[in-house]
């Protein structure tokens, strides 16, 4: 997500599908990796809605933010499995384990995307 207005729709709308659909939450202990995947889905929904958008807008970014820009740039250039698992390793700070418990794969799967994924990365950032 780029702008704020963005960020604050997909969490009322995240919010509203909690509220809609908590009683089929069935174990209280739960209710964290049940609400992220609710918001990782909400995301990728949001993602594939901007991606029918066309818009370019010329920004200037001053050379600080041109560094940010251009890893999440290429970050958003690598297969949703493996860009999901980076974001929330690396940027949301979340365990291996936890990763595991909010995708609902298993923790030898979160390991091999995170490798393949900044394997991946990587080459990415060498072609820039």
């Amino acid at each position: 997500m780029y702008n704020h207005a963005d960020i604050e729709d997909v969490f009322q709308d995240t919010l509203i599908k909690v509220y809609e659909n908590i009683y089929t939450l069935r174990n209280p202990n739960y209710f964290e990796s049940w609400y992220i995947s609710i918001l990782i889905n909400e995301c990728r929904k949001k993602l594939r809605d901007k991606k029918k958008e066309v818009l370019r807008e010329s920004i200037d970014y001053d050379e600080y933010y041109m560094d940010d820009y251009h890893f999440f740039q290429e970050l958003n250039l690598l297969d949703d499995i493996y860009k999901e698992v980076i974001v929330l390793k690396y940027i949301a700070g979340y365990r291996q384990e936890e990763i595991a418990s909010i995708l609902h794969i298993p923790i030898g799967t979160v390991k091999s995307r995170i490798y393949r994924g900044l394997r991946e990365l990587r080459k990415l950032m060498k072609e820039v």
